[in-house]
């Protein structure tokens, strides 16, 4: 069975738009996390992979002109 993402109720102009996107996903990314300890993966090292993914596609991302929302609030 596949976890769903809720979509935004919020608009992405709002103070809470990132908090809630983040609480959207948390549930996939601890499914993710768990997937990867059952295949034999340190709990840790998979976050830190998926830090690191997050980072690559952001900055592919930046780097095509995508539109550059990141503020100090965006990063809780």
């Amino acid at each position: 069975m596949r976890a769903s993402i809720n979509s935004p109720s919020l608009s992405i102009d709002t103070m809470d738009y990132q908090a809630e996107c983040q609480f959207a996903l948390e549930p996939s990314i601890q499914g993710l996390i768990e997937k990867a300890e059952s295949a034999g993966w340190n709990r840790q090292q998979a976050a830190l992979a998926i830090v690191a993914l997050a980072s690559e596609h952001l900055t592919d991302l930046l780097s095509a002109g995508g539109p550059a929302l990141l503020d100090q609030r965006s990063l809780s």
